[in-house]
């Protein structure tokens, strides 16, 4: 019994959870640093806000997934995928 409890409330924790299907868009894995970067606060990183992580400089184009010259959250979360 203890241990069903233990499984059950362990599975029940957000790190476990299944994500729901067509949720939105994922959170980038480190929306501090996001934040952080996009110092004009338009929810958009421009090359020169990037330039400042190196993930994200080194493999801008790769990340521009619509190529229109700004990273969103979701192209900038790949980088730490």
């Amino acid at each position: 019994m203890r241990k069903t409890l233990l499984i059950a409330a362990v599975l029940a924790t957000p790190a476990f959870a299944a994500e729901p299907v067509g949720s939105a868009a994922p959170v980038p894995a480190n929306a501090q640093t996001f934040e952080q970067l996009d110092t004009n606060r338009d929810g958009f990183l421009s090359f020169s806000e990037a330039f400042r992580n190196a993930r994200a400089s080194n493999s801008f184009n790769l990340l521009d997934t619509n190529a229109d010259g700004l990273l969103s959250p979701v192209e900038f979360a790949a980088v730490y995928r």
